[in-house]
């Protein structure tokens, strides 16, 4: 008889421990961020640089996330069952800032939409990495690789933006029923 994550628990821990690595990476990466902004100093190149992979990892592991909750919709009856039932028993609603296709896709497919980028007229302000306030250009083109403005929490690749914020929370969120269900014998306690 197959067996699926929801009518056999003994295989829960297996996807507690893998969604575990991906929400620790990326709390992780959100810890650092949080020391850096929290010293209030002035950020050299090198931090910006970090900075920016940080956030990158972040976006990166919630579109990691994603794929648990939310199949390809192509994919087989098995995996869409698991992600109704990871769903389930996360409380995750489809207005999840992790669910968001557009963030997955441009990292799923990052080569492809670097392709994309490079290929249209560049004319105007050029930023391969940013970190800081939304620049003023006056009015003329504006085309980042990767920045984040700090002010408004906002993370921008190849001219797609993206709020922080509410994925870092629900990252949190997801993390701490993770730990639970670690700490609870590696199965998802009252489950849905």
């Amino acid at each position: 008889m197959e067996q699926n994550v929801e009518t056999w628990p003994p295989c829960q821990a297996f996807y507690i421990e893998s969604m575990l690595s991906i929400t620790s990476s990326a709390i992780d990466s959100t810890e650092k961020l949080a020391t850096i902004f929290d010293s209030n100093e002035d950020l050299s190149d090198l931090q910006q640089e970090e900075i920016l992979d940080w956030i990158q990892n972040i976006v990166t592991q919630a579109a990691a996330l994603s794929r648990y909750f939310w199949t390809v919709k192509k994919k087989e009856k098995i995996h869409k069952q698991r992600s109704q039932y990871l769903r389930r028993v996360f409380c995750i609603s489809e207005e999840s800032a992790i669910k968001n296709r557009d963030l997955r896709n441009l990292i799923e497919h990052f080569d492809e939409n670097l392709d994309v980028f490079v290929s249209k007229p560049v004319v105007g302000t050029i930023l391969p990495n940013y970190v800081g306030e939304e620049p003023d250009t006056q009015g003329a083109p504006l085309h980042v690789f990767r920045a984040f403005y700090n002010r408004i929490g906002v993370f921008e690749v190849l001219g797609h933006r993206f709020e922080l914020q509410p994925i870092v929370d629900e990252i949190y969120e997801i993390h701490r029923k993770l730990i639970s269900f670690s700490e609870s014998g590696y199965v998802f306690r009252n489950a849905v």
